[in-house]
């Protein structure tokens, strides 16, 4: 199948508002489901990350939930978790598989109390920063909101000079980045596993999330602790390619957004996808994939110049950069 480069100004403004109705279609559902689920209280914060909670869910779009407890109630939290899941799955919301960093349910403590060290497990770097850089509540906004200016507070000392960046936390996007490359090695060394869709979605949705954080970090400067925190709270609660257009004003997107519409555009059909879930290198051998990998190459140059860091055209500084 030919994927064609979307240009039009029209045709991309089709396909981002198409998945940002659908992504809010789907977090009503998740809301008002979880208006009805019994035994949830304030002491629960739901949440999700991944394309609904980035507002660019298509078709084959799975919904990444994840619980959290204030209190601490691991079990009971599992038992809502587990009944929140069974009264999705009847209104046909598709799960993730299980075994996902997200199966389980954590203390919000583990999320705030355990940054760097032996004790920052994948798991727990995955889980703060997705929630940081991406995640939108589903139940109990306070309570999401709450955590999410817990976890800038350790970020930002009340004594950081105004014009120093927020170094701890960019420096945490960055691990978080390199972590999630160093790991697709891992998860696709399995040959049953498709290779080319995950890194398909490496080079740009992975892609834009980084960028998107480490250009909220850069916002910071010239700001005392408390605007530090505001800013980047602010920040961070709007979808990354929305926040990059916020910082970097609308003319400077026109390419970016036009690749990225292109990109889900093509995730957002079926035989497209079949052929980049094939099992193991199959997908990488695909004309699907080779499309792809050009929008990707071309997605990763407006991201730089997006940033103006220009890499010379020499391949390290460009892998360091990104």
């Amino acid at each position: 199948m030919k994927i064609s480069k979307l240009n039009e100004a029209a045709d991309v403004a089709a396909v981002l508002d198409a998945a940002r109705k659908r992504s809010e279609e789907i977090l009503e559902i998740l809301r008002s489901v979880a208006e009805d689920l019994p035994g949830l209280d304030s002491d629960i914060v739901i949440g999700v990350n991944g394309s609904v909670a980035r507002r660019e869910a298509t078709s084959g779009s799975d919904v990444d939930l994840f619980f959290l407890t204030l209190s601490g109630d691991l079990g009971a939290t599992k038992l809502a978790q587990d009944e929140y899941r069974k009264s999705l799955m009847a209104k046909g919301i598709k799960m993730p598989a299980h075994g996902g960093v997200f199966e389980s349910p954590l203390r919000t403590t583990q999320l705030t109390a355990t940054i760097g060290g032996e004790d920052d497990t994948n798991t727990y770097i995955t889980r703060r920063m997705l929630y940081l850089l991406e995640g939108e509540w589903v139940a109990n906004k306070e309570g999401f909101n709450t955590l999410r200016c817990e976890l800038i507070a350790r970020y930002i000392s009340e004594d950081l000079d105004d014009q120093k960046i927020v170094r701890f936390f960019l420096n945490d996007v960055i691990r978080y980045w390199r972590t999630i490359c160093v790991d697709f090695e891992n998860k696709t060394a399995d040959a049953t596993k498709p290779r080319a869709i995950r890194l398909v979605k490496l080079r740009l949705s992975r892609m834009l999330l980084y960028v998107a954080g480490i250009a909220a970090a850069r916002q910071t400067v010239d700001r005392d602790a408390v605007g530090k925190r505001r800013e980047l709270a602010e920040l961070l609660s709007i979808p990354p390619l929305e926040r990059l257009a916020h910082i970097h004003g609308q003319d400077k997107m026109i390419q970016v957004q036009a690749l990225y519409a292109t990109f889900l555009s093509a995730l957002d059909s079926a035989e497209v996808r079949t052929k980049l879930e094939l099992p193991g290198t199959e997908g990488l051998s695909t004309h699907e994939f080779e499309q792809l990998s050009e929008v990707a190459r071309d997605f990763k140059i407006e991201l730089l110049n997006l940033l103006n860091m220009d890499a010379g055209g020499d391949p390290l500084m460009e892998a360091l950069l990104l």
